[in-house]
């Protein structure tokens, strides 16, 4: 048996240690976007988080996190193009992985960073404006309002079940 594995095979193997991972918090800083030797647009960010606990009936922050993330091709292209920027928040899923470098004076570093798989404006606190990507062309997808209608109750006479009927959470 053959043990030298085929490129796609060495691929396969290469991601097997990625941690799946997804995160909410705010942009630290504008984006600059770059490109890659391959004409690939990169976009290297932060998210911070800030954790709260509550504390004889008071919120209080408590420590920070900054997790650093990357962004390629149409993903970062399209964070750019959003006008996403300092404060943005946003919900940030992809892999999170080590990254190993040499420096100039020729060190050895490693890094851990979220490889961005998909950005999300959070609507939590903002409101956001879709437009759809097709090829080159962006075409504005317009929110249509449904309008709510009240339906009658087919069975009048039956006790309401509390988890048949949508409850907003208590937070």
């Amino acid at each position: 048996m053959d043990r030298r594995h085929s490129i796609s095979e060495r691929k396969t193997i290469a991601t097997i240690n990625q941690i799946p991972m997804t995160i909410m918090g705010n942009l630290v800083s504008g984006l600059e976007p770059k490109r890659t030797s391959g004409g690939k647009t990169v976009v290297n960010f932060r998210v911070a988080q800030t954790s709260s606990t509550e504390r004889n009936g008071k919120w209080e922050d408590g420590a920070t996190t900054f997790i650093r993330c990357v962004a390629y091709g149409p993903i970062a292209e399209h964070m750019t193009e959003s006008g996403m920027g300092k404060g943005t928040r946003v919900v940030v899923t992809g892999r999170y992985v080590q990254r190993d470098y040499q420096t100039e004076a020729g060190e050895r570093r490693s890094v851990y960073e979220l490889v961005a798989d998909d950005i999300g404006a959070s609507v939590r606190y903002a409101t956001v404006r879709i437009t759809k990507v097709n090829g080159n062309a962006q075409q504005s997808v317009p929110v249509q309002q449904q309008p709510r209608t009240m339906q009658t109750d087919p069975w009048p006479a039956t006790t309401q079940d509390r988890f048949a009927e949508p409850q907003e959470p208590s937070l």
